[in-house]
């Protein structure tokens, strides 16, 4: 049996998950980077992106999928990461995730150009966080290839 290291899962409002688990893989602002016990000390930011956890004595390809919108991944002796929003494949909203990705795409279309930078910043967030919760309730990007 592999071992395993505490995984908690923390946003302002609650605490998301907390358990022991074999494998995480987290975005990181590199790339994809999978972390598990004994990794090397860490403190990494995190991107948007989809968040696999391979809890205590799953099966090699039993995953738990979430999107997450960016935050940090702290790796020491227990793995905590920190995020502002974080949700289940099964708690997305598709009607919603679709609504706001068009919302922000419609606003883009027509104020890219003139429009304030920071908010054309803040509607390609809003696209990047609607492709990922959509992978993310469609079952993740890995499960898709």
């Amino acid at each position: 049996m592999a071992n395993s290291v505490k995984l908690e899962i923390i946003t302002p409002s609650k605490m998301f998950y907390r358990g022991d688990v074999e494998l995480v893989i987290a975005r990181t602002l590199e790339g994809d980077e999978g972390f598990m016990c004994g990794h090397s000390w860490a403190c990494k930011l995190l991107d948007i992106g989809e968040l696999w956890i391979q809890e205590k004595g799953a099966g090699k390809d039993d995953f738990k999928v979430a999107a997450v919108a960016g935050g940090f991944i702290d790796v020491k002796d227990s793995i905590i990461i920190y995020t502002d929003a974080v949700e289940w494949s099964e708690d997305i909203d598709m009607e919603r995730v679709l609504s706001e990705k068009a919302k922000a795409e419609d606003w883009l279309t027509h104020n890219e150009q003139t429009g304030d930078p920071n908010d054309v910043i803040k509607a390609k967030i809003a696209i990047a966080k609607a492709i990922t919760r959509s992978h993310v309730a469609e079952g993740g990007y890995r499960r898709k290839r």
